[in-house]
């Protein structure tokens, strides 16, 4: 028994359970007496036709003032255990979501609190002529997300109270990016979570190597202009061993093989011309695979984070398409949105690992490139440089 307000209407939460109780009678039942799997159909068909006429709803009055009718689209039910003659049902009622141009609800049929079946329903909102009506612009939501939560007090009722109730709830559909996460295994969860942490990794040795790179290519270049320019190399070899100067990588190379070849030098006699110059290479060889080392530093993280990530990704998502289908052996009928958002949630997986490996994979291969151009432009110093040591008496 419902309450009424002062007007003498009904004054319920339309987005709470409706409950309606019935008596199973022998014509619901079959020879043995067990209600026959179809008359669940005609029970919830009533339950929800009084939840309307509860509301103060009319169904005939609704579609002459409004040209509208409720007609079933989709239809699950799950039978978990029978019903026998003389058996007092309760059929319970909820909306669970609502589309522009659909319901969706949601039913349970129990017998003292043992439940017996549930229905999952979606009925189109359509007009005549066989068309579907969008629900009206500017809808107030009062349901977060499309969850089940309290409206304000039912005021009035009749067909146009129906129209501006059903409106009045969330029309977004509970599958968005957020939520799918949020809904996701904890498996899932935590791949999902180690791929994001691999790509803020991966972001960061991004702009780090790009840094330092372009550091050295600046560098490079303006030691290059300063040593081909003519200047004297007793002048330059004070400047690189300063230690108030900031030198590049190929001014460190310089300042290793000048530094040795003048040491031997200053020996005299005891070191031949040749000498000087194998020191001087060897100097500046190892000076070279420090600074080679440096710059390659990060670049075998990216390059594991290109290759792994995306397996990682796939990993999670044949796990979440697993957890789905499994979810669907306790059900007799299988439908595509009973399953579908068990694989979209699985298939972020993949795409955050996709995110992870492709900034990673092509970051790896434009710095290996402009590595072995710097490494080029050292080794031909090295010789050059090499050259010029050869001809210093």
């Amino acid at each position: 028994m419902h309450h009424r307000d002062s007007t003498g209407r009904p004054n319920i939460d339309p987005s709470a359970a409706f409950i309606w109780q019935l008596r199973v009678y022998y014509e619901d039942t079959d020879a043995g007496g067990v209600v026959y799997y179809a008359n669940y159909l005609k029970f919830f068909e009533r339950c929800r036709t009084e939840w309307l006429r509860a509301l103060g709803v009319d169904q005939s009055e609704f579609a002459r003032e409004q040209g509208l009718g409720f007609v079933v689209t989709e239809l699950q039910v799950r039978y978990l255990r029978p019903a026998y003659l003389d058996d007092q049902l309760s059929v319970e009622a909820r909306v669970t979501q609502l589309g522009r141009c659909s319901l969706v609800f949601l039913q349970h049929a129990r017998r003292a609190g043992e439940l017996l079946a549930q229905k999952e329903a979606a009925a189109a909102r359509g007009a005549r002529r066989d068309t579907l009506r969008a629900n009206p612009a500017g809808l107030a939501s009062q349901w977060p997300r499309g969850r089940p939560g309290p409206l304000r007090p039912v005021a009035e009722s009749g067909p146009r109270w129906a129209a501006r109730t059903l409106a009045s709830m969330n029309v977004s559909a509970d599958l968005s990016i957020l939520s799918l996460v949020t809904q996701a295994t904890l498996v899932v969860q935590f791949v999902m979570a180690l791929l994001l942490l691999v790509s803020l990794a991966s972001w960061t040795a991004i702009f780090s190597k790009a840094l330092s790179i372009r550091r050295a290519n600046r560098e490079t270049e303006a030691f290059e202009r300063r040593f081909w320019s003519g200047a004297n190399l007793d002048t330059l070899h004070q400047a690189a061993s300063n230690p108030r100067h900031k030198t590049g990588a190929l001014e460190r190379i310089f300042e290793a093989g000048m530094s040795e070849f003048l040491k031997l030098r200053g020996r005299g006699q005891e070191v031949d011309r040749q000498a000087m110059l194998d020191g001087a290479r060897r100097a500046m060889r190892a000076s070279y695979q420090r600074e080679m080392d440096a710059l390659e530093a990060r670049l075998s993280f990216l390059a594991s984070a290109g290759s792994v990530s995306p397996y990682v990704g796939l990993f999670g998502t044949v796990w979440g398409i697993m957890h789905a289908f499994t979810g669907l052996s306790g059900l007799q009928q299988a439908t595509l949105a009973s399953v579908a958002p068990g694989i979209a949630e699985a298939l972020i997986a993949t795409a955050i690992g996709l995110f992870a490996a492709i900034p990673a994979v092509v970051a790896y291969n434009r710095f290996a490139h402009d590595i072995d151009r710097l490494a080029n432009r050292f080794e031909s110093f090295t010789e050059e440089f090499s050259n010029i040591l050869q001809r210093q008496r």
